[in-house]
């Protein structure tokens, strides 16, 4: 995990960064192969469709790798951006805000989602548990806590774990699994 987040989230220096991103950068290809990494994690219950359909024999999660990459890399790519920790706005579109700390010292794209929600007569309280992709190929499980009032919000995101047990992805169903 080194070099993955710095002291208190703080960003990575441009050059150092630029110069990162040109080596990690994510291609179909390296896409298709952390695809193949994270669908090793999960059961094999999640690809019975997969396999069934196939049906000769061949590796289901290798087809779902192939698959999902083909479908969702360009979308993927261009939505790529720094995820700030923190962020909001007032409701009005006219004043949103995110903090200067990065979560990742790469950019990454969401790729999956659950939502929890508490509705109260003044407030909205959600809990996400969200799945991130990162640009060096890495997938992170992320918690966003946001409160909303009067169509403004305010919104946290902590790293839960970067994913590479199965026990990390417990909560992301491959069928879930796009660009958000």
């Amino acid at each position: 995990m080194g070099g993955i987040r710095y002291a208190a989230g703080k960003r990575k220096p441009k050059a150092a960064r630029e110069k990162d991103v040109q080596e990690e950068g994510l291609t179909e290809d390296k896409m298709r192969e952390c695809l193949l990494r994270l669908f090793r994690l999960y059961e094999d219950s999640e690809f019975d469709d997969s396999a069934e359909f196939l049906g000769d024999g061949s590796d289901p999660r290798e087809y779902e790798a192939e698959n999902y990459s083909s479908q969702l890399f360009h979308s993927i790519k261009k939505n790529m951006k720094d995820v700030m920790m923190m962020e909001g706005d007032d409701g009005t579109g006219k004043e949103p805000f995110a903090m200067t700390d990065v979560l990742f010292c790469y950019p990454a794209c969401k790729i999956g989602c659950e939502i929890r929600e508490l509705f109260s007569d003044n407030f909205v309280l959600c809990l996400e548990s969200e799945m991130w992709i990162l640009e060096n190929g890495e997938f992170a499980s992320v918690y966003c806590v946001s409160i909303g009032k009067d169509g403004g919000r305010l919104s946290y995101r902590f790293v839960d774990t970067y994913i590479k047990n199965p026990g990390d992805i417990q909560r992301f169903s491959i069928k879930h699994l796009k660009c958000l």
